[in-house]
Formats: structure tokens, sequence, C-alpha cells
């Protein structure tokens, strides 16, 4: 088995979320600190442009979005399921609204918070993303005041799902539904000035956050940038397993631009090689990482054909 590498930082609430399922499943991994901020070359140099934190490597395959790394680490690692066939339905539905009506008031409530402690290119880079000129300090703390009670008010629903009793949120055993709002939750406290105290009136909530903090986020090693990228140059892709296509997915071999539906960011161009229901991965080939399979979800992408 190759080394499991993950490009991310500290700060980045969604690594947290992949950190944590290493501790759940007891994994050794590498650890890949990756700016917060562009220029990101030696990351986009594995990747092809994609510039999102974290990505995941496993030698010259590399996995890009939380929900496909999570779906992989399940797939190669099966002990400790993820997802569990009694309560999976209610996992992703319950991660799917906290990784968008949850998370992203808690990100603007923070980040205003914060707006002054942070690095100022920090805010010219998440407004770029959005295809938005850079915020004024004044108006990300105004931001960061409307957001407060749009986290309020969304609370009791976390609160509910531990009102029976159970341990954690869908099941006894800790699933996707848990990181999922944990890790916007954690976000609270990750910048200098601590935003955590709107969880005070809720000890259930805390309670809650503290068993999942428990698993730990497995073992790791630091790792260089490059030699990151020469363990790329050096292996080669895995075996692609058999596609699946949709009718509307390109065929097989041609070759695909992907990115993310809501960013301004750089396509990846290469050519499709997986294509399924949950999944697309396209080769590419660069002068420093040599042959690389990069792997998308198919939710929240878009893949078309290059001009």
């Amino acid at each position: 088995m190759q080394e499991l590498i993950l490009h991310h930082y500290d700060f980045s609430p969604f690594s947290e979320k992949i950190r944590l399922i290493f501790g759940i499943k007891d994994l050794s991994w590498r650890s890949v600190t990756i700016p917060s901020i562009l220029p990101k070359p030696d990351l986009v140099t594995l990747t092809g442009g994609y510039r999102h934190t974290p990505v995941m490597q496993i030698g010259a395959d590399v996995y890009c979005d939380t929900r496909l790394i999570a779906d992989e680490l399940d797939r190669r690692f099966p002990g400790r399921p993820l997802l569990r066939p009694q309560s999976s339905g209610l996992a992703l539905a319950v991660e799917a609204w906290a990784e968008r009506d949850l998370f992203w008031p808690i990100a603007r409530y923070v980040s205003g918070t914060n707006a002054e402690a942070v690095d100022p290119g920090l805010h010219v880079d998440r407004a770029a993303l959005r295809g938005k000129r850079a915020p004024t300090i004044e108006r990300l703390k105004a931001v960061a005041r409307s957001e407060y009670g749009r986290i309020e008010a969304q609370l009791p629903m976390v609160a509910s799902m531990l009102s029976e009793g159970r341990p954690f949120l869908v099941s006894d055993e800790i699933t996707r539904a848990d990181l999922a709002v944990y890790h916007g939750l954690w976000f609270l406290s990750a910048m200098p000035i601590d935003c955590s105290a709107i969880l005070a009136s809720n000890p259930e909530i805390q309670s809650w956050m503290k068993r999942v903090a428990s698993v730990g986020t497995g073992a790791s090693e630091e790792m260089a940038p490059r030699t990151a990228i020469d363990v790329a140059r050096q292996a080669a892709p895995a075996a692609v397993r058999s596609s699946q296509p949709m009718d509307d997915d390109p065929p097989l071999w041609s070759v695909v631009a992907v990115r993310p539906d809501d960013y301004r960011t750089e396509e990846v161009v290469g050519e499709l090689v997986l294509a399924d229901r949950n999944e697309w991965a396209i080769r590419r080939v660069g002068d420093q990482a040599g042959e690389v399979v990069v792997h998308f979800p198919r939710l929240g992408y878009t893949m078309r054909s290059p001009s």
C-alpha cells in the first residue's frame, strides 16, 4: 500500500474532516502543508489547476473534494465504515445540509470576526474565488454580525439529533454526518479570535464535539511538497475500475475540462478515464509530476469539452 499523503493547512475545516477520518480508521499518513491562499505552485503541479483544500494523494492518484476522499478511504479501508446501510441516506442528507446551510454562515461569521486578525490576503483570495472584489474590513464585520443569527437558528437542529441519547447524530457509531457538522463547528475556534461562545447554551453539542474529537487524527509525519511531487513521478496511477458512464458523459479517453461549479478557478484538463454516477477521473501528464490521474466527485463539479 502506498502512503496516504494529505495536502492541507492547519486551520482548514474541510481538512479537519479528513484528518478525523484518518483517526477513525487508525491510519498513518504524511502531512504536506500547503499555503492557504494562492499561489500554490506545488499543489497545482499535482492537480493540474485545482487549488482547493484538502487534496489526498496516493502515489500518482490525486483525490479532490472531501466527499470523494471519504468515499475512497471507505473503499480502501472498509473497517469502521463512515456510512452504514441503515443510516447512510440520512447521514448523506445531513452532510449536504451541514456543508451548505450551516458551514457557510459559520465561515462568514468567523472570518468577519477575525477580519483584522488574519493575513489580509486571505480575504482577497476568498473573494476572488467567488468572482468578487476584495471586501472592506467594515463589510466583513457587518456580514459576521448578520450571520450570527443564522448559526443560532440552526443549532437546535443539531441538538435535536442528540436528544434521544445517541452518542452521535444519526447512529450509535460516528458517521459522515458527524464529521460534516463537526468540522464547521470546529472552525469556530480555529482562528485567533475564538468564536465558540455561541455554543455555550448547548452543552449537549459541546459534549458530542468532545466525543468526535476523541477519535484523534491518526499518526502523521511531515513531508516536503517537492517530495510529494517526486512520489507521483516515481509511481504509476492505479488500475482504473470499469466505468458506468451517464448518458450525457463524453466518451472515455476524450479530452475534458473539470472544475467546481461555484468557484472561479482554473479548469483541470486531461483525458477522461473513469466515469460513473459518483466520480470522474482524468489522466494528465506533466513535466514535473509525470502521469497523474486526478479524481473528482460528480456532484458539485462541471465537466465539458475544452474549446
